[in-house]
């Protein structure tokens, strides 16, 4: 990820470079623009340029897991509920600190990026936390929904490297997120 935005096209490639797997969704959305979605997506430059050629505002997406990142959906669903809590309790927890990137997200949330696995994708919908890996994607930024973007928050290259202390939906991270750390009950 670069701390600039640039035309789709360049980050498509960029993140390709990194070795992410890419694919184009339709400009101002986040629905896939190939036929197969996240399966369609390639590190293949000509591929890609082709892509953005044909559709050159489309929103970039990246396909999650190994050799894509893991990613961590922390969902802002206004007076709905926020996963912004439990990342915290996660947080306070040590288990979220392998996290190198973190991107705002159109609707206020975040998306923590981690070093891919084959994990499979979940989600804890009561605590509006999403788990984004084998089987999933993410759209990244310079990606525009809503007339919002996705924007760069920060940035550690040399921590990107680094899983996520334990699997992020085994059975204790579970129990954490829902409990609380240090004892609290709310969820």
């Amino acid at each position: 990820m670069t701390a600039h935005p640039e035309r789709p096209v360049d980050q498509a490639l960029a993140y390709a470079q990194r070795g992410w797997p890419v694919f184009p969704c339709r400009p101002s959305a986040k629905e896939p623009a190939t036929r197969h979605g996240f399966r369609d997506a390639s590190t293949d430059p000509e591929l890609i340029r082709l892509w953005w050629n044909r559709q050159p505002d489309a929103n970039v997406a990246v396909a999650t897991g190994q050799p894509g990142p893991d990613v961590l959906d922390v969902d802002q669903h206004g007076q709905a509920g926020n996963g912004f809590a439990a990342f915290n309790r996660l947080k306070h927890a040590g288990l979220v600190g392998g996290c190198g990137t973190i991107v705002a997200t159109p609707g206020g949330g975040l998306h923590a990026y981690f070093v891919g696995s084959d994990q499979a994708s979940g989600r804890l919908p009561r605590q509006h936390l999403d788990f984004r890996s084998s089987g999933g994607y993410v759209v990244v930024p310079p990606s525009v929904v809503s007339g919002r973007s996705y924007r760069l928050v920060r940035y550690r290259p040399g921590r990107a490297g680094r899983r996520p202390r334990h699997r992020v939906l085994d059975a204790r991270w579970r129990r954490r997120c829902w409990l609380g750390v240090g004892g609290s009950t709310s969820a």
